[in-house]
């Protein structure tokens, strides 16, 4: 099992988590504490850059789920940046990109300019074969 690494920095005026390795049942109360200490602290527009996330389980997605639901509560959100085929393809199957929808870049995040497949994706197959 590899380790969660996050690192936080500001971004566009909003903080941005780069987030590697792996994301479960094990790890996900790291990401979870990291995510409500945001909120605590008043941070409700949260970039997550997921490029170096190899594996999200379902507990994963709770996790980035409970992150944007504690931000839509200020009126903010959670939002996805350069997620790995396998991250989409979990995402896709639980229908959670409805929720999360999926960006480019942290300035595609930043300005709400979505790439989210979910609209467009029927199938696992197409989920895994967006870039």
């Amino acid at each position: 099992m590899e380790q969660l690494r996050v690192c936080e920095r500001r971004e566009h005026g909003v903080v941005v988590l780069v987030v590697a390795g792996e994301l479960d049942v094990v790890t996900g109360p790291q990401l979870d504490r990291h995510l409500a200490a945001l909120a605590a602290a008043g941070d409700h527009r949260v970039v997550l850059d997921a490029a170096g996330l190899v594996f999200c389980d379902a507990s994963g997605i709770t996790v980035l789920l409970r992150g944007h639901a504690r931000a839509r509560e200020q009126q903010g959100w959670l939002r996805l940046v350069a997620a790995h085929a396998r991250v989409r393809l979990v995402l896709v199957i639980t229908a959670s990109t409805r929720e999360l929808p999926l960006f480019g870049t942290v300035a595609d995040a930043v300005a709400g300019v979505s790439n989210n497949p979910s609209p467009g994706v029927t199938s696992a197959r197409q989920a895994t074969s967006l870039p």
